[in-house]
C-alpha cells in the first residue's frame, strides 16, 4: 500500500539531491567526540518516573539534526507536489514544524547550524575537485596516511621474506 495519498511514485530527483548532500555535509562534519542526553521517563502506568541517560556522539546528533531537518524539508515539498489539502496539509505543516523544532533544540545544544553546513558543502560542491585538495583537514589526512604506511611496510617485509626463502631453496 503507498503511502502517497495520490498513489503517484517519488519523484526521485526531487529528494535524491538533498539526502545526498546530507550525507556528504555528514561525512564532513561529523564527529565522534562523546555527548550525553539527559531525560526523565514519566513512567507507564504503576511505574515511578526515572532520570535515564543515554550516550551517543555529535556525530549522531549531526545525522539526527540533518535527517530531521530533510525529513520536514520534504514533508513541506510534497504538500504542493501531491495537491495536499485541509486536514492532510495541515498534518504534513504540523510534523515538518514539529520536526524543525526539534532538529533546533539539538543543534542548538551541540552548537551546530544546518543552515551554514548546507552553505558550506555547497560551496565545496561547486568548487569541485581542484588540485590536490583531498577534501580532507590536515588531522584526518595524517591519520589515513599512518594507517596506510604500515600496510605497506608490512607488504615490503613479506616480499623481502619471500624473497630470503626463494632464494634459499
Amino acid at each position: 500500500m503507498s503511502r502517497n495519498p495520490k498513489d503517484a511514485p517519488l519523484p526521485t530527483e526531487k529528494f535524491e539531491p538533498s539526502t545526498s548532500q546530507t550525507v556528504e555535509m555528514t561525512e564532513i562534519d561529523g564527529m565522534e567526540q562523546g555527548a550525553i542526553l539527559c531525560f526523565t521517563d514519566v513512567g507507564r502506568s504503576g511505574q515511578p518516573s526515572e532520570k535515564k541517560e543515554l550516550h551517543t556522539c555529535y556525530g549522531d546528533l549531526y545525522v539526527i539534526v540533518n535527517a530531521l531537518r530533510d525529513y520536514a524539508n520534504m514533508l513541506d515539498s510534497v504538500i504542493p507536489e501531491w495537491g495536499l489539502t485541509g486536514f492532510h496539509a495541515a498534518t504534513y505543516e504540523f510534523h515538518a514544524a514539529r520536526c524543525r523544532k526539534i532538529a533546533g533544540k539539538y543543534a542548538a545544544a551541540i552548537g551546530y547550524d544546518y543552515d551554514k553546513a548546507v552553505e558550506r558543502c555547497e560551496r565545496r560542491r561547486a568548487k569541485g575537485n581542484h588540485g590536490e585538495d583531498t577534501g580532507m583537514d590536515g588531522l584526518e589526512a595524517l591519520v589515513l596516511k599512518r594507517e596506510i604506511r604500515p600496510s605497506k611496510q608490512q607488504d615490503k617485509t613479506n616480499n623481502a621474506d619471500n624473497q630470503r626463502k626463494g632464494n634459499r631453496a
